[in-house]
């Protein structure tokens, strides 16, 4: 199901777990599949996503990812940056 897309900027950092679950959170909830008792976010690094010429808006295709299934309650998230 095509859903929402999160960005987390690491600077060359490794990603603590928590950031990864909240960014899944976030994707979940302003997916398509909000509401779902489980949704599944694929995430993978930037390298790995393409945007193939004369795609739609918001439209890319990506490989070496990895996924979870994470419900989409974002009340525990207390911090999100532009």
């Amino acid at each position: 199901m095509p859903g929402s897309h999160v960005i987390v900027k690491s600077e060359g950092a490794s990603l603590p777990d928590a950031t990864f679950e909240e960014a899944a959170r976030l994707a979940a909830y302003y997916s398509k599949g909000r509401g779902q008792s489980k949704i599944e976010v694929d995430y993978t690094e930037k390298k790995n996503v393409k945007k193939p010429g004369g795609s739609k808006p918001g439209f890319v295709v990506y490989y070496t990812n990895y996924s979870m299934a994470i419900d989409d309650d974002i009340s525990g998230i207390t911090q999100v940056h532009d």
